[in-house]
């Protein structure tokens, strides 16, 4: 007997391993899975937020809508505020009826300011100051100035000054004022001494200067 089939055309009796076998038709054919996607670690969502985030301010900063105009700074506090006066003593005696007196004057830090102006609150004194104004005082500064007065008037110009006031002028940025600065007992005792000395009677007038017109008798 030979090792053929029936009809001689299969395989050889004995032997169990056959060929690839076709689906047939209509049989689904299972393919290979694709690999899985792989999830980004927790270190590399960090850095792309990171980076997401610093793409975004770079956008937002070359926006032109993202920049606000500057505020505006705060106007200084007026002059009288940062402003501080302090009398220093009799300078050199000057000629005629009057005298010359320091000041000291100061400012706050951040508030320079201007004296535009200064005047005796009593009709018979009239003042100048030495070299001349205005005098700049810068921020946290200091400056002296020398005030020269002249008796004017003996009876506008009482021998005892109690508490004589300084009519002081000030300017900076933000205001112009004009301030009545009390000097201390210090220059109300020295003004006192130069009116006595130079009107001992109250009652009489003192001559003016050539520049001034003369002052007319008092009834």
């Amino acid at each position: 007997m030979s090792g053929r089939g029936r009809d001689g055309d299969g395989p050889p009796a004995g032997r169990g391993a056959l060929g690839p076998v076709e689906a047939a038709e209509g049989t689904a054919v299972a393919r290979p899975a694709p690999p899985a996607v792989r999830l980004l670690t927790r270190r590399q969502r960090f850095v792309l937020a990171g980076l997401f985030a610093a793409v975004v301010a770079v956008l937002a900063a070359r926006h032109p809508g993202r920049h606000p105009p500057p505020a505006a700074a705060d106007p200084p506090p007026a002059p009288s505020q940062v402003s501080h006066f302090h009398y220093l003593g009799q300078a050199a005696a000057a000629a005629g009826p009057g005298g010359s007196f320091a000041l000291r004057l100061r400012a706050e830090a951040d508030s320079p300011f201007e004296v535009t102006a200064v005047r005796s609150n009593y009709p018979g004194l009239s003042v100048s100051v030495a070299g001349g104004l205005p005098v700049a005082v810068a921020a946290g500064g200091t400056a002296v100035l020398t005030v020269d007065f002249r008796v004017t008037d003996c009876a506008g110009a009482p021998p005892d000054a109690g508490m004589p006031l300084l009519d002081v002028t000030l300017r900076n940025t933000r205001a112009i004022e004009t301030v009545s600065q009390i000097l201390g007992a210090g220059y109300a005792r020295d003004l006192s001494e130069n009116l006595h000395a130079a009107c001992p009677n109250s009652a009489q007038r003192t001559p003016t200067s050539a520049t001034e017109a003369p002052n007319t008798p008092v009834r």
